[in-house]
């Protein structure tokens, strides 16, 4: 007996039909494998890192954004520049250059962390059902250990048509 089941689509709405299926039928565990963000891909739970992102740009927004405070504090401080009178540290004409650390930073920490979490998750799917994946078929997998009898029969109903042979 299999320990997973790995229905293979065309359709992104027939995709989307069976997760639905699936999880009115108490199946909750239910991954799906798409080359592209059909709406079948939001409809699934997801319990990895994609919550993470906006807070890993937030820190490295904030990095950025210490960063160019200091830089510019710093510089203007030992320069030692005769301003007559005025504040050296002048925090309007930082403006620009924090605003563009900012950015820079939390844009360059949000893409090394999507890289680093692509990479991670792409290790939790079978390399035999990443294969079947292309630009014009969606996997839905459902993984049967541990799982009630009456869950796997209503897998397989829903899923019977377009399962797939997967060999390890």
């Amino acid at each position: 007996m299999p320990e997973e089941l790995v229905a293979v689509y065309a359709d992104p709405d027939e995709a989307l039909r069976a997760v639905l299926s699936l999880r009115d039928r108490g199946v909750s565990n239910a991954q799906v494998s798409s080359p592209a963000a059909f709406p079948v891909v939001h409809e699934v739970e997801h319990t990895g890192h994609s919550r993470a992102l906006g807070w890993v740009a937030l820190v490295g927004g904030l990095t950025g954004l210490a960063c160019a405070t200091a830089l510019e504090v710093g510089t203007s401080k030992a320069l030692g520049l005769i301003v007559g009178g005025k504040p050296i540290v002048a925090w309007t004409a930082f403006g620009v250059v924090m605003f563009e650390l900012t950015m820079l930073f939390a844009g360059a920490s949000n893409f090394l962390a999507l890289a680093i979490f692509s990479a991670h998750s792409r290790r939790k799917v079978a390399k035999a059902v990443r294969d079947l994946v292309s630009s014009e078929r969606i996997v839905v997998t459902v993984s049967l250990a541990g799982m009630d009898p009456k869950l796997r029969d209503a897998a397989r109903g829903v899923l019977g048509g377009a399962l797939a042979e997967v060999t390890p």
